[in-house]
């Protein structure tokens, strides 16, 4: 018997019968709380909800009768979609290096809540005093950056945010910084 499990979003599976995984079968996140040998409706398709994204699933499927069980497929294994990341960049540094440059780093958002493969960051700045909608957008796919050809002596707000290929996650705490003084 042939049978096809595929991703329909970040949590949600068609057509697959779960057990929690097998001891020796990799899986990056805990199981979700279908029961072992749970009955569902006579029915071709079946969806499960509540999983988690970018994770992988193993599936087995049997068929029950009158006379009981049968065997099960070969382990199926099934890997949700990408979600947008779930936390942002972790342990962001702002620091002011000359009158015009300041050095932004950070580290990924927590494995975990990534959601799937993180393709670039986004940081953000503004003159504080501005509206956030004013700032400066600079999309990168490294962990730093130097921003550079400011104002002298002035105060920026400065924030990161991660992204996968879903889109955006949300932003870091927004710092705030001041260029140094120009020394003549």
């Amino acid at each position: 018997m042939d049978y096809w499990c595929y991703g329909l979003s970040a949590d949600d599976i068609l057509e697959c019968v779960t057990h929690p995984p097998t001891p020796g079968l990799p899986t990056n996140r805990p199981a979700p709380v279908v029961k072992k040998g749970q009955r569902i409706p006579n029915t071709e398709t079946y969806t499960l909800s509540s999983l988690y994204p970018d994770t992988l699933y193993y599936f087995w499927l049997s068929a029950r009768s009158q006379r009981g069980e049968g065997a099960t497929t070969p382990p199926i294994p099934v890997r949700t979609k990408q979600y947008v990341p779930g936390a942002p960049p972790r342990n962001v540094t702002v620091e002011a290096t000359s009158p015009t440059t300041i050095n932004v780093s950070w580290l990924p958002p927590p494995v975990e809540r990534s959601n799937g493969a993180i393709v670039y960051y986004k940081v953000f700045f503004v003159e504080v005093g501005r509206s956030d909608s004013e700032a400066t957008v600079t999309t990168l796919n490294s962990t730093s950056i130097v921003l550079d050809e400011l104002k002298r002596w002035t105060e920026y707000k400065i924030w990161v945010l991660a992204g996968t290929s879903v889109g955006d996650g949300p932003r870091s705490y927004p710092y705030t910084v001041r260029t140094h003084e120009d020394v003549f």
